[in-house]
Protein backbone atom coordinates (compact mmCIF):
# COMPACT_ATOMS: atom_id res chain seq x y z
CA UNK A 1 0.00 0.00 0.00
CA UNK A 2 1.67 3.15 -1.16
CA UNK A 3 1.68 6.54 0.52
CA UNK A 4 0.84 9.59 -1.99
CA UNK A 5 4.06 11.43 -3.23
CA UNK A 6 4.36 14.64 -0.99
CA UNK A 7 6.57 17.67 -0.94
CA UNK A 8 8.91 15.54 0.87
CA UNK A 9 11.31 14.38 -2.19
CA UNK A 10 10.19 16.44 -4.24
CA UNK A 11 13.61 18.03 -5.44
CA UNK A 12 14.70 16.17 -8.04
CA UNK A 13 18.79 17.11 -6.94
CA UNK A 14 18.12 15.54 -3.51
CA UNK A 15 19.82 12.16 -2.43
CA UNK A 16 16.86 9.78 -1.41
CA UNK A 17 17.74 6.89 0.54
CA UNK A 18 15.28 4.05 1.95
CA UNK A 19 16.51 2.97 5.12
CA UNK A 20 15.03 0.12 6.61
CA UNK A 21 15.46 -1.59 10.27
CA UNK A 22 15.38 -4.89 11.75
CA UNK A 23 13.66 -7.07 9.11
CA UNK A 24 14.19 -10.60 10.64
CA UNK A 25 14.04 -12.65 7.67
CA UNK A 26 13.13 -16.41 8.58
CA UNK A 27 10.52 -15.72 11.01
CA UNK A 28 6.72 -15.21 11.20
CA UNK A 29 4.64 -12.78 13.29
CA UNK A 30 3.52 -14.43 16.28
CA UNK A 31 -0.40 -14.78 17.87
CA UNK A 32 -1.76 -14.86 14.40
CA UNK A 33 -5.29 -16.28 14.40
CA UNK A 34 -5.26 -19.80 13.08
CA UNK A 35 -8.29 -19.12 10.58
CA UNK A 36 -6.60 -16.46 8.47
CA UNK A 37 -7.48 -17.90 5.46
CA UNK A 38 -10.70 -18.42 6.14
CA UNK A 39 -11.12 -14.84 6.95
CA UNK A 40 -9.73 -13.52 3.44
CA UNK A 41 -5.80 -13.34 4.41
CA UNK A 42 -3.46 -14.99 3.52
CA UNK A 43 -0.62 -15.32 6.37
CA UNK A 44 2.24 -15.44 4.18
CA UNK A 45 1.55 -11.46 3.01
CA UNK A 46 2.34 -10.53 6.56
CA UNK A 47 5.38 -11.91 6.97
CA UNK A 48 8.93 -9.88 7.16
CA UNK A 49 9.40 -11.59 3.83
CA UNK A 50 6.12 -9.98 2.32
CA UNK A 51 7.54 -6.49 3.71
CA UNK A 52 10.96 -6.35 1.92
CA UNK A 53 9.10 -7.29 -1.12
CA UNK A 54 6.98 -3.81 -0.41
CA UNK A 55 9.96 -1.55 0.86
CA UNK A 56 11.64 -2.91 -2.31
CA UNK A 57 8.28 -1.28 -4.40
CA UNK A 58 8.24 1.50 -2.03
CA UNK A 59 11.88 2.38 -3.40
CA UNK A 60 12.16 1.87 -6.98
CA UNK A 61 8.31 3.88 -7.11
CA UNK A 62 10.31 6.56 -4.79
CA UNK A 63 13.20 6.77 -7.04
CA UNK A 64 15.43 6.09 -4.02
CA UNK A 65 19.61 6.27 -4.83
CA UNK A 66 20.26 3.71 -1.95
CA UNK A 67 19.04 1.52 0.20
CA UNK A 68 20.55 1.08 3.67
CA UNK A 69 20.44 -2.09 6.26
CA UNK A 70 20.44 -0.92 10.05
CA UNK A 71 20.83 -4.72 10.82
CA UNK A 72 19.07 -8.00 11.98
CA UNK A 73 18.24 -8.41 8.41
CA UNK A 74 18.11 -12.20 9.24
CA UNK A 75 16.79 -13.70 11.62
CA UNK A 76 19.62 -15.88 12.70
CA UNK A 77 22.38 -18.11 11.35
CA UNK A 78 20.40 -21.22 10.79
CA UNK A 79 17.63 -19.22 9.19
CA UNK A 80 19.72 -17.81 6.38
CA UNK A 81 19.51 -20.90 3.80
CA UNK A 82 15.34 -19.30 4.42
CA UNK A 83 16.54 -15.79 3.83
CA UNK A 84 19.07 -16.29 0.80
CA UNK A 85 15.93 -16.61 -1.99
CA UNK A 86 13.87 -13.41 -0.55
CA UNK A 87 17.10 -11.25 0.08
CA UNK A 88 18.65 -12.15 -3.47
CA UNK A 89 15.26 -11.09 -5.16
CA UNK A 90 15.26 -7.71 -3.48
CA UNK A 91 19.16 -6.84 -4.24
CA UNK A 92 18.48 -7.74 -7.94
CA UNK A 93 15.17 -6.05 -7.93
CA UNK A 94 16.77 -3.03 -6.73
CA UNK A 95 20.26 -3.39 -8.88
CA UNK A 96 18.18 -3.35 -11.68
CA UNK A 97 16.47 -0.30 -10.99
CA UNK A 98 20.01 1.64 -10.14
CA UNK A 99 19.66 1.52 -6.47
CA UNK A 100 22.60 0.56 -4.67
CA UNK A 101 21.74 -1.95 -1.30
CA UNK A 102 24.30 -1.33 1.74
CA UNK A 103 23.89 -2.65 5.38
CA UNK A 104 25.67 -3.95 9.05
CA UNK A 105 24.96 -6.93 10.29
CA UNK A 106 23.45 -7.38 13.95
CA UNK A 107 23.42 -9.25 16.73
CA UNK A 108 21.24 -12.33 15.27
CA UNK A 109 22.65 -11.89 11.62
CA UNK A 110 26.51 -11.53 12.95
CA UNK A 111 27.29 -14.71 11.17
CA UNK A 112 24.50 -14.99 8.60
CA UNK A 113 24.18 -11.64 7.46
CA UNK A 114 28.40 -11.77 5.94
CA UNK A 115 27.45 -15.06 4.38
CA UNK A 116 24.97 -13.81 2.60
CA UNK A 117 26.55 -10.90 1.31
CA UNK A 118 29.60 -12.73 0.28
CA UNK A 119 27.29 -15.08 -1.71
CA UNK A 120 25.20 -11.83 -3.33
CA UNK A 121 26.29 -9.52 -5.55
CA UNK A 122 25.88 -6.21 -5.48
CA UNK A 123 25.41 -6.22 -1.33
CA UNK A 124 28.04 -4.17 0.07
CA UNK A 125 28.05 -5.05 4.34
CA UNK A 126 30.24 -2.27 5.69
CA UNK A 127 31.88 -2.41 9.33
CA UNK A 128 33.03 -6.21 8.42
CA UNK A 129 34.32 -7.67 11.76
CA UNK A 130 33.99 -4.69 13.98
CA UNK A 131 35.63 -1.73 12.52
CA UNK A 132 33.91 1.34 11.12
CA UNK A 133 33.87 1.71 7.30
CA UNK A 134 32.61 4.44 4.94
CA UNK A 135 30.75 4.20 2.07
CA UNK A 136 30.59 7.35 -0.37
CA UNK A 137 26.86 8.01 -2.22
CA UNK A 138 26.68 10.22 -5.20
CA UNK A 139 23.45 11.80 -7.15
CA UNK A 140 24.16 12.63 -10.51
CA UNK A 141 28.12 12.31 -10.72
CA UNK A 142 28.73 14.73 -7.26
CA UNK A 143 29.52 13.23 -4.24
CA UNK A 144 26.20 13.87 -1.69
CA UNK A 145 26.56 11.67 1.41
CA UNK A 146 28.80 9.60 2.80
CA UNK A 147 28.09 6.25 5.14
CA UNK A 148 29.94 5.64 8.18
CA UNK A 149 28.91 1.99 9.48
CA UNK A 150 29.83 -0.59 12.06
CA UNK A 151 29.24 -4.42 11.87
CA UNK A 152 28.94 -7.15 14.97
CA UNK A 153 31.76 -9.19 15.11
CA UNK A 154 30.62 -11.64 17.32
CA UNK A 155 26.75 -12.03 18.84
CA UNK A 156 28.06 -9.93 22.06
CA UNK A 157 30.08 -7.02 22.32
CA UNK A 158 29.90 -5.13 25.66
CA UNK A 159 32.00 -1.94 24.44
CA UNK A 160 30.66 1.39 22.29
CA UNK A 161 31.72 0.84 18.39
CA UNK A 162 30.39 4.93 18.54
CA UNK A 163 33.02 5.38 21.78
CA UNK A 164 35.83 3.78 19.00
CA UNK A 165 34.24 6.12 16.50
CA UNK A 166 34.85 9.31 18.73
CA UNK A 167 38.66 8.31 19.44
CA UNK A 168 39.78 7.28 16.29
CA UNK A 169 37.63 9.38 13.90
CA UNK A 170 37.67 8.27 10.06
CA UNK A 171 38.60 11.62 7.78
CA UNK A 172 35.68 12.52 5.27
CA UNK A 173 36.02 11.38 1.63
CA UNK A 174 34.87 14.75 0.74
CA UNK A 175 34.82 17.68 2.46
CA UNK A 176 31.24 19.64 3.44
CA UNK A 177 28.81 16.66 2.65
CA UNK A 178 26.72 15.07 4.90
CA UNK A 179 27.72 11.45 7.09
CA UNK A 180 25.24 9.45 8.57
CA UNK A 181 26.12 6.62 10.75
CA UNK A 182 24.37 3.20 10.46
CA UNK A 183 24.32 0.80 13.63
CA UNK A 184 23.07 -1.61 15.27
CA UNK A 185 23.07 -1.53 19.08
CA UNK A 186 21.50 -0.20 22.67
CA UNK A 187 21.07 3.36 23.01
CA UNK A 188 21.41 4.70 26.68
CA UNK A 189 21.91 1.08 27.79
CA UNK A 190 24.91 1.15 30.30
CA UNK A 191 26.27 -2.21 30.70
CA UNK A 192 24.76 -4.58 27.97
CA UNK A 193 26.04 -6.74 25.93
CA UNK A 194 24.93 -5.40 22.76
CA UNK A 195 27.32 -2.51 21.91
CA UNK A 196 25.87 -0.52 24.27
CA UNK A 197 26.00 3.74 23.70
CA UNK A 198 25.29 6.62 24.59
CA UNK A 199 23.22 9.49 22.73
CA UNK A 200 26.25 11.94 24.38
CA UNK A 201 28.56 9.66 22.17
CA UNK A 202 26.39 9.91 18.94
CA UNK A 203 26.27 14.12 19.41
CA UNK A 204 30.21 13.60 19.93
CA UNK A 205 30.97 12.02 16.87
CA UNK A 206 29.57 15.18 15.11
CA UNK A 207 27.62 13.39 12.00
CA UNK A 208 24.54 14.63 10.69
CA UNK A 209 22.69 11.77 11.25
CA UNK A 210 22.31 8.54 12.51
CA UNK A 211 20.08 5.74 11.31
CA UNK A 212 19.66 2.71 14.57
CA UNK A 213 18.96 -0.98 14.59
CA UNK A 214 18.55 -3.51 17.40
CA UNK A 215 14.98 -1.57 18.93
CA UNK A 216 11.94 -3.20 17.17
CA UNK A 217 9.51 0.71 17.99
CA UNK A 218 10.39 3.12 15.60
CA UNK A 219 12.24 6.11 17.37
CA UNK A 220 13.67 8.08 15.05
CA UNK A 221 13.44 11.73 15.47
CA UNK A 222 12.86 13.85 12.22
CA UNK A 223 13.49 17.26 13.69
CA UNK A 224 15.84 16.57 15.71
CA UNK A 225 18.47 19.82 16.48
CA UNK A 226 21.48 17.12 15.45
CA UNK A 227 19.60 15.70 12.54
CA UNK A 228 17.59 12.53 12.33
CA UNK A 229 18.49 10.25 15.27
CA UNK A 230 17.22 7.12 16.63
CA UNK A 231 15.76 3.68 15.82
CA UNK A 232 14.24 3.25 12.77
CA UNK A 233 12.13 -0.07 14.39
CA UNK A 234 11.11 -3.31 12.78
CA UNK A 235 9.94 -2.94 9.08
CA UNK A 236 7.02 -5.42 10.71
CA UNK A 237 5.47 -5.86 13.87
CA UNK A 238 6.68 -9.62 14.59
CA UNK A 239 4.62 -10.00 17.96
CA UNK A 240 2.11 -7.80 19.98
CA UNK A 241 4.30 -6.00 22.00
CA UNK A 242 5.93 -4.34 18.76
CA UNK A 243 2.76 -2.01 18.67
CA UNK A 244 1.99 1.18 16.69
CA UNK A 245 2.89 2.01 12.40
CA UNK A 246 5.52 0.41 11.55
CA UNK A 247 7.56 0.36 7.92
CA UNK A 248 10.97 2.23 6.35
CA UNK A 249 12.34 5.55 6.50
CA UNK A 250 12.39 7.31 3.47
CA UNK A 251 15.63 9.77 4.17
CA UNK A 252 16.37 12.96 2.08
CA UNK A 253 20.00 14.85 1.80
CA UNK A 254 19.26 17.74 0.29
CA UNK A 255 22.47 19.86 -1.67
CA UNK A 256 22.34 22.06 1.09
CA UNK A 257 22.93 19.58 3.51
CA UNK A 258 20.11 19.03 5.57
CA UNK A 259 19.19 15.33 6.38
CA UNK A 260 14.95 15.03 7.00
CA UNK A 261 13.59 11.52 7.33
CA UNK A 262 10.10 10.54 6.91
CA UNK A 263 8.49 7.12 8.03
CA UNK A 264 6.40 5.02 5.82
CA UNK A 265 3.83 3.53 7.87
CA UNK A 266 3.00 0.86 5.43
CA UNK A 267 3.48 -2.53 7.09
CA UNK A 268 0.96 -5.02 6.29
CA UNK A 269 0.38 -6.23 9.76
CA UNK A 270 -0.16 -3.48 13.00
CA UNK A 271 -0.38 -4.66 16.41
CA UNK A 272 -2.38 -1.99 19.45
CA UNK A 273 -2.79 -1.98 22.66
CA UNK A 274 -6.61 -0.27 23.70
CA UNK A 275 -7.99 0.24 26.66
CA UNK A 276 -11.53 -0.40 27.01
CA UNK A 277 -13.80 0.79 29.94
CA UNK A 278 -16.30 -1.64 30.96
CA UNK A 279 -19.86 -0.55 33.51
CA UNK A 280 -19.66 -2.05 36.78
CA UNK A 281 -23.15 -4.31 36.38
CA UNK A 282 -21.28 -5.64 32.74
CA UNK A 283 -21.34 -9.19 32.58
CA UNK A 284 -18.72 -12.23 30.60
CA UNK A 285 -21.83 -11.63 27.90
CA UNK A 286 -21.88 -7.46 27.42
CA UNK A 287 -17.81 -7.39 27.77
CA UNK A 288 -17.79 -9.71 25.05
CA UNK A 289 -19.72 -6.94 23.26
CA UNK A 290 -18.09 -4.33 24.54
CA UNK A 291 -14.48 -5.76 22.91
CA UNK A 292 -15.19 -6.27 19.61
CA UNK A 293 -16.66 -2.83 19.44
CA UNK A 294 -14.33 -1.13 21.10
CA UNK A 295 -11.66 -2.85 18.60
CA UNK A 296 -13.59 -2.27 15.17
CA UNK A 297 -13.66 1.85 16.91
CA UNK A 298 -10.30 2.33 17.27
CA UNK A 299 -9.68 0.48 13.45
CA UNK A 300 -12.11 3.38 11.97
CA UNK A 301 -9.71 5.81 14.19
CA UNK A 302 -6.69 4.68 12.39
CA UNK A 303 -8.53 4.54 8.90
CA UNK A 304 -9.31 8.40 9.25
CA UNK A 305 -5.84 9.28 9.70
CA UNK A 306 -4.46 7.20 7.19
CA UNK A 307 -3.66 4.67 5.13
CA UNK A 308 -3.96 1.28 7.09
CA UNK A 309 -2.64 -2.19 7.40
CA UNK A 310 -3.97 -5.54 5.94
CA UNK A 311 -4.60 -6.84 9.47
CA UNK A 312 -5.05 -5.01 12.84
CA UNK A 313 -4.35 -7.07 15.56
CA UNK A 314 -5.46 -5.50 19.22
CA UNK A 315 -4.65 -5.98 22.89
CA UNK A 316 -7.65 -4.88 24.23
CA UNK A 317 -6.86 -3.70 28.40
CA UNK A 318 -10.03 -4.07 30.12
CA UNK A 319 -10.80 -1.23 33.11
CA UNK A 320 -13.31 0.39 35.05
CA UNK A 321 -14.61 -1.26 38.56
CA UNK A 322 -16.81 -4.52 37.96
CA UNK A 323 -19.21 -6.29 40.46
CA UNK A 324 -18.11 -9.37 38.34
CA UNK A 325 -15.07 -9.66 38.92
CA UNK A 326 -14.27 -13.43 39.20
CA UNK A 327 -16.75 -13.92 36.15
CA UNK A 328 -14.29 -11.49 33.85
CA UNK A 329 -11.19 -12.86 35.47
CA UNK A 330 -12.47 -16.64 34.35
CA UNK A 331 -13.35 -15.44 31.24
CA UNK A 332 -9.98 -13.69 30.57
CA UNK A 333 -8.28 -16.86 31.85
CA UNK A 334 -9.92 -19.02 29.53
CA UNK A 335 -9.57 -16.97 26.64
CA UNK A 336 -13.10 -16.05 25.98
CA UNK A 337 -12.85 -13.55 23.64
CA UNK A 338 -9.50 -14.28 21.89
CA UNK A 339 -9.08 -14.17 18.35
CA UNK A 340 -12.61 -12.60 17.86
CA UNK A 341 -12.33 -10.87 14.48
CA UNK A 342 -14.79 -8.95 12.17
CA UNK A 343 -13.85 -6.80 9.12
CA UNK A 344 -13.65 -2.82 9.45
CA UNK A 345 -13.71 -1.51 6.04
CA UNK A 346 -10.60 -3.27 4.28
CA UNK A 347 -8.98 -4.42 7.76
CA UNK A 348 -9.10 -7.41 9.23
CA UNK A 349 -9.52 -6.69 12.94
CA UNK A 350 -8.70 -9.44 15.45
CA UNK A 351 -8.74 -9.70 19.29
CA UNK A 352 -4.65 -11.01 20.34
CA UNK A 353 -5.60 -11.09 23.55
CA UNK A 354 -7.82 -9.50 26.80
CA UNK A 355 -6.09 -8.66 29.87
CA UNK A 356 -6.82 -7.47 33.28
CA UNK A 357 -6.57 -4.12 34.60
CA UNK A 358 -9.72 -4.27 36.06
CA UNK A 359 -10.53 -3.49 39.73
CA UNK A 360 -13.18 -4.73 42.61
CA UNK A 361 -16.51 -2.04 42.17
CA UNK A 362 -15.37 -1.32 46.18
CA UNK A 363 -13.83 1.44 48.01
CA UNK A 364 -10.89 -0.02 49.18
CA UNK A 365 -10.60 2.84 51.76
CA UNK A 366 -13.69 1.34 53.06
CA UNK A 367 -12.68 -1.48 53.30
CA UNK A 368 -9.79 -1.46 54.78
CA UNK A 369 -10.88 0.08 58.03
CA UNK A 370 -10.64 -2.89 60.79
CA UNK A 371 -7.97 -5.44 61.47
CA UNK A 372 -10.11 -8.83 59.37
CA UNK A 373 -7.96 -10.24 56.76
CA UNK A 374 -10.64 -8.40 53.79
CA UNK A 375 -8.92 -5.09 55.81
CA UNK A 376 -5.14 -5.82 55.52
CA UNK A 377 -5.58 -6.99 52.17
CA UNK A 378 -7.29 -3.63 51.06
CA UNK A 379 -4.31 -1.77 52.79
CA UNK A 380 -1.77 -4.07 51.01
CA UNK A 381 -3.76 -2.85 47.94
CA UNK A 382 -3.46 0.70 49.00
CA UNK A 383 0.11 0.40 49.29
CA UNK A 384 0.39 -1.12 45.72
CA UNK A 385 -1.18 1.99 44.00
CA UNK A 386 1.07 4.80 45.55
CA UNK A 387 4.56 5.23 44.97
CA UNK A 388 6.46 5.10 48.34
CA UNK A 389 8.58 3.85 51.05
CA UNK A 390 5.90 1.02 51.75
CA UNK A 391 5.37 0.60 48.06
CA UNK A 392 9.12 0.07 47.91
CA UNK A 393 9.31 -2.54 51.11
CA UNK A 394 6.24 -4.35 49.93
CA UNK A 395 7.83 -5.40 46.38
CA UNK A 396 11.19 -5.93 48.64
CA UNK A 397 9.25 -8.29 50.16
CA UNK A 398 8.33 -9.82 47.29
CA UNK A 399 11.17 -9.66 45.14
CA UNK A 400 13.12 -12.04 47.74
CA UNK A 401 10.43 -14.47 48.25
CA UNK A 402 10.25 -15.07 44.59
CA UNK A 403 14.37 -14.81 42.93
CA UNK A 404 15.16 -17.87 43.95
CA UNK A 405 12.43 -19.14 41.48
CA UNK A 406 12.68 -16.64 38.72
CA UNK A 407 16.31 -16.57 38.79
CA UNK A 408 16.79 -20.18 38.01
CA UNK A 409 18.50 -21.49 35.35
CA UNK A 410 15.39 -22.61 33.77
CA UNK A 411 14.33 -19.67 32.73
CA UNK A 412 17.50 -18.25 31.80
CA UNK A 413 16.35 -18.53 27.59
CA UNK A 414 13.31 -16.58 28.09
CA UNK A 415 15.98 -13.70 28.54
CA UNK A 416 16.75 -13.89 24.70
CA UNK A 417 12.68 -13.70 23.86
CA UNK A 418 12.29 -10.40 21.52
CA UNK A 419 9.66 -9.23 23.97
CA UNK A 420 11.73 -10.24 27.17
CA UNK A 421 10.81 -8.26 30.18
CA UNK A 422 12.50 -8.60 33.59
CA UNK A 423 10.17 -10.78 36.36
CA UNK A 424 11.02 -9.04 39.42
CA UNK A 425 11.15 -5.23 37.75
CA UNK A 426 9.10 -3.38 40.14
CA UNK A 427 6.23 -2.31 36.97
CA UNK A 428 6.13 -6.60 36.81
CA UNK A 429 5.70 -6.89 39.93
CA UNK A 430 3.04 -4.16 40.97
CA UNK A 431 0.97 -5.54 38.27
CA UNK A 432 1.08 -9.49 39.22
CA UNK A 433 0.87 -8.48 43.23
CA UNK A 434 -2.31 -6.05 41.98
CA UNK A 435 -3.50 -8.92 40.54
CA UNK A 436 -3.30 -11.79 42.39
CA UNK A 437 -4.24 -9.31 45.53
CA UNK A 438 -7.65 -8.14 43.67
CA UNK A 439 -8.46 -12.05 42.90
CA UNK A 440 -7.77 -12.85 46.51
CA UNK A 441 -9.74 -10.10 47.29
CA UNK A 442 -12.75 -10.68 45.83
CA UNK A 443 -12.94 -14.94 46.49
CA UNK A 444 -12.28 -13.31 50.21
CA UNK A 445 -14.96 -11.25 49.82
CA UNK A 446 -17.41 -13.43 48.35
CA UNK A 447 -16.86 -15.88 51.19
CA UNK A 448 -17.67 -13.61 53.57
CA UNK A 449 -21.01 -12.80 51.65
CA UNK A 450 -22.06 -16.69 51.30
CA UNK A 451 -21.34 -16.96 55.07
CA UNK A 452 -23.42 -13.57 55.85
CA UNK A 453 -26.39 -15.22 53.33
CA UNK A 454 -26.25 -18.60 55.20
CA UNK A 455 -26.21 -16.85 58.56
CA UNK A 456 -29.20 -14.65 57.47
CA UNK A 457 -30.86 -17.84 56.29
CA UNK A 458 -30.27 -19.72 59.33
CA UNK A 459 -31.86 -16.74 61.28
CA UNK A 460 -34.79 -16.90 59.73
Amino acid sequence: MLEPLTEFESASDDLLLLAIGDVHLGTRPSSLPDDLDECGVDPRTLTPEAALRSAVGLAIARGVDAVLFAGDVVESSNARFEALRPLEAAVAQLLDAGIRVLGVAGNHDVEALPRLADMIEGFELIGRGGRWETALLEKDGRPAAEILGWSFPERQVRTSPVADLVRNPIPSHTAAIPRLGLLHGDLDASGGVYAPFTTAQLREAGLDAWLLGHFHKPSLRADGADGPRGYLGSLVGLDPGEQGGHGPWLVRVGRDGVVAAQHLQVAPLRWELVDCKIAQDDDPDAVGDRVINEAARFARALQEQGPVSDVLGVRIRLTGQTHHYEALQRAIRDGQWRHTNRHVGETLVFVEKVIDGLALAHDLAELSRGDTPLAILARKLLVLEHPGDDRNALLEAARAHTQALARDSRWSALADERDAVDPLSDDVLVDRLIRAGTAALSELDAQLQEQRDAADGAGQ
